[in-house]
């Protein structure tokens, strides 16, 4: 008998004790419940465990076996080590994970406002629905006061947006007027006189808006705060379209 195998055979063997060797590196490794990533820079949401080969329980022992007794994970990409490679992004220093950075109160004053919806004024008019040219029609509109949002407390921080009303802006179709209040029903305030009747307009009626313009502060109280206080500007917020038709006053001229 030949000392030595067939070419063959030879190959046949080499491919059987390669496919040995590489099979325990493709177990698929179970998925997690919250799997690690990037952005995840707590290890206390992550709950992955690696078993290296030949250790832990299920009959290897210890110097038992010499097979894999759990997952076994792939070897990290070219440049990251293996806690990286799973989403673990050290501190600089060898200090730990990176943890978030404390709020700034520019960070809660920009949450308060991105969740602050303004009330929506509603319009009334006097006469309502219908008015006359040359007639005194007032204006005034519901939701003008003062607005304040529910606090934010976050690390030593505690902030609070106060909106006030400065002024009212109506668009009248025909022209547009501002009032320096809310207006009321006897019209003394804020009130206008149309010169010309709808009768032309789309529906023959007037499409007449409120708007009210908010003056927007912020508060923070805290040993945390970076300011006391600060001023957003105008904010404004406006109404639904109304219609109201404005028509001509007949008179009956004796002969």
């Amino acid at each position: 008998m030949s000392p030595h195998p067939p070419t063959g055979r030879r190959t046949a063997t080499a491919a059987i004790m390669a496919t040995a060797l590489v099979a325990p590196l493709l177990i698929a490794v179970p998925a997690q419940a919250a799997p690690c990533s990037k952005a995840n820079k707590k290890l206390g949401t992550c709950n992955l465990v690696i078993r290296k080969p030949g250790t832990g329980g299920g009959g290897g022992g210890a110097g038992g076996g010499g097979g894999s007794s759990g997952p076994v994970l792939p070897p990290p990409p070219e440049g990251l080590t293996a806690d990286q490679a799973q989403g673990f992004v050290p501190a600089p220093g060898g200090a730990g994970p990176l943890q978030a950075a404390p709020a700034t109160t520019a960070d809660l004053v920009a949450t308060a406002r991105a969740a602050t919806t303004f009330p929506t004024p509603v319009v009334h008019t006097a006469p309502a629905n219908k008015t006359y040219v040359r007639l005194r029609t007032s204006l005034w509109v519901e939701g003008f006061g003062n607005v304040q949002t529910d606090p934010i407390t976050l690390d030593g921080q505690t902030v609070q947006l106060i909106a006030t009303p400065k002024s009212v802006t109506w668009d009248l179709g025909e022209k547009k007027v501002v009032c320096d209040d809310a207006g009321s029903r006897d019209g003394k305030t804020c009130n206008y006189r149309y010169r010309r009747s709808s009768a032309a307009q789309p529906e023959g009626s007037y499409k007449i808006t409120a708007t009210v313009n908010w003056d927007v502060r912020w508060t923070c109280d805290g040993p945390g705060c970076d300011a006391p206080g600060g001023d957003l500007g105008a904010n404004p917020a406006t109404s639904a379209p109304t219609p109201l038709v404005v028509s001509e006053i007949q008179t009956n001229t004796g002969q």
